[in-house]
């Protein structure tokens, strides 16, 4: 039993267990201010997640706002390169518009980002530690991949044109493969090429298999090496003993990011009964050039609002024991033999008197020893039902 987070809500208890992960692995948490000059989201605003970014004017005359987003104030403020590495994690408050309600919302996120010197072995380690994060939720999920140059490296072959290009990465993104077929044809595209780009359009699910799809389909250097890398990171996994996790990794050629911030592994998580991702992460070097960082990037961000759509685990206690005694007892003895219930991790509450609806699952008596008076949980399971753990 863990008394710090057993009664905590979901994304609380999340946060707590996550941390102890992120700092197993070396990473250390950032911590940062709620304020940010406006000219740093201003210059990236095709990184954020929405156009509209909450401002006002300091008192020395900066427009200022309220961070819409933690991994830009991280990368402007990094001393790392390509030689080093920074890893760090962080639990910050975003503010961004809400497309239901239109109006400002405090939005939760919990994430982490290593900057500098991005290889295998990091990309490897960061891809482990989002499908361990995803597994924490101790709820179904899963976590798609993709290796965006595989799709870059097609279109940099392709007769087409930027603003070309463009349409067709869209109607990859949205899987409109009815449309991405018209426009093949109204583009003239040799048949090869229109082929590879329907083949594309359709590249999602067990990743072995799409694999050896996305295999037989690459014909450039950069779409060979895309392929090569998926298949030395799902090597690496395995390695890491996250083979039993890894059948919940589907790869997903579809899916695409900014071009002009994104590269490499991208990756999207999700868990039953969620419509939206509850994580979203991947390589972001481009963003790193435009801030003039001679450094590598990549990372992933956690919506713990989402979390709370879950439903919320059903605790039948509000305390795994209840201590009552009489004022005239030894408080000395009392409260060793209080203390003697919490080292064997319950939970106990001492009164005088039974309170009013509190939830127990043992009811002691202290009058010079601790006797049981009551065992809720026994009785519970003795009448057919299943018992659960207090």
């Amino acid at each position: 039993m863990n008394l710090e987070i057993q009664s905590l809500r979901r994304a609380e208890a999340a946060t707590l267990r996550l941390r102890g992960l992120y700092e197993s692995y070396g990473y250390r948490k950032y911590r940062m201010g709620r304020f940010e000059e406006y000219s740093l989201y201003a210059a990236n605003k095709s990184f954020l997640l929405g156009e509209n970014v909450p401002t006002f004017t300091d008192l020395d005359g900066r427009l200022m706002a309220l961070k819409p987003d933690v991994t830009l104030s991280i990368a402007k403020n990094t001393k790392a390169d390509k030689n080093t590495c920074e890893k760090v994690y962080y639990l910050e408050s975003v503010y961004r518009e809400s497309k239901e309600s239109h109006t400002y919302k405090e939005i939760s996120q919990m994430g982490l980002e290593c900057m500098g010197g991005v290889d295998d072995c990091v990309i490897a380690e960061v891809l482990a530690l989002a499908l361990k994060s995803l597994a924490d939720f101790e709820t179904d999920y899963v976590l798609k991949i993709s290796n965006m140059d595989f799709v870059v490296g097609l279109m940099e072959e392709l007769p087409v044109n930027a603003d070309q290009k463009d349409i067709i990465l869209g109607l990859i993104r949205t899987k409109n493969r009815s449309g991405l077929e018209k426009l093949c044809a109204d583009l003239a595209l040799p048949e090869g090429d229109t082929e590879k780009l329907m083949k594309v359009s359709g590249l999602y699910g067990e990743f072995g298999r799409v694999l050896a799809e996305a295999g037989a389909i690459a014909d450039t250097p950069k779409m060979k090496e895309a392929v090569a890398l998926l298949s030395r990171l799902y090597e690496v996994l395995e390695a890491m003993g996250l083979g039993g996790q890894l059948d919940k990794v589907r790869l997903d050629f579809s899916m695409i990011n900014d071009i002009e911030y994104y590269n490499g592994i991208i990756f999207q998580g999700f868990l039953d009964g969620l419509a939206r991702q509850v994580l979203s992460g991947g390589q972001y070097d481009g963003m790193m050039a435009k801030l003039g960082k001679k450094a590598d990037a990549i990372g992933f961000a956690i919506y713990l609002k989402e979390l709370e759509r879950l439903p919320e685990k059903s605790i039948r206690y509000d305390v795994d024991a209840l201590v009552l005694y009489e004022p005239d007892v030894d408080v000395v003895r009392l409260c060793q033999a209080v203390e003697s219930l919490r080292r064997q991790g319950l939970r106990v509450r001492v009164e005088k008197a039974v309170p009013e609806d509190l939830r127990y699952c043992y009811l002691y008596r202290y009058d010079g020893r601790l006797s049981l008076e009551e065992d809720r949980e026994t009785a519970f399971q003795e009448n057919g039902k299943e018992g659960v753990r207090c």
